[in-house]
């Protein structure tokens, strides 16, 4: 397989990033796009490796009006910056692989949970977030289609048990940032009792 290199500013600019994976995924129907997330051989990048595909394809499976796509931004493992850089210097692609995450599993709500202390990364991506609303990326039919996903940003609020992913939707329903029982897991019943997907920026 070819390697592919990014140069550091890739998509940092709106004007420099044309979000043909999401143009691509438009094209298909939802169960398409997540089998070529399985045929990826993708697997989550936060530590579990648990296949991405599959945690999509529940989340599309269950019938339920509402259901929700977080990106656990809150990078808490010591020495460790990937995803500081990621959304400091390609913040249009992490914010793409978030809505494609929507549309594959069916969601219209999502959220990018971000460590506190990165002020910077917070900043770009608010930014970013804007200015996609701006051009149509987010929102009501998104680049002229019928598919709606609205995003919002959580600062997170500093405790490292908040990457785990049941103790951050914890923290974004307002509540003490500690872990949750499981079963259930959050693909059935996460934020808000609904169905969610929580995939790290790396992943996403």
């Amino acid at each position: 397989m070819e390697r592919i290199f990014l140069k550091k500013d890739l998509g940092k600019n709106l004007e420099e990033y044309d979000f043909l994976g999401l143009k691509n995924a438009l094209k298909m129907q939802p169960q398409q796009v997540i089998n070529k997330i399985k045929e990826s051989g993708l697997r989550g990048r936060g530590g579990a490796g648990f296949p991405t595909g599959i945690k999509w394809e529940t989340v599309f499976s269950i019938e339920n009006d509402t259901k929700f796509i977080i990106c656990n931004a809150d990078e808490g493992e010591p020495g460790t910056f990937k995803d500081r850089f990621l959304m400091e210097n390609l913040p249009f692609k992490v914010l793409e692989g978030i809505i494609i995450s929507g549309y594959a599993t069916g969601s219209k709500y999502g959220y990018i949970y971000i460590r506190g202390e990165y002020v910077e990364a917070i900043k770009i991506v608010k930014k970013a977030i804007e200015k996609l609303y701006e051009k149509n990326i987010l929102g009501e039919n998104i680049l002229n289609s019928d598919f709606l996903f609205d995003l919002k940003l959580v600062r997170g609020a500093g405790a490292y048990v908040c990457g785990d992913e049941t103790s951050l939707i914890n923290s974004i329903e307002g509540d003490r940032g500690k872990s949750r029982i499981k079963p259930p897991l959050p693909v059935f019943e996460g934020l808000y009792g609904k169905p969610t997907v929580v995939n790290n920026v790396e992943t996403l």
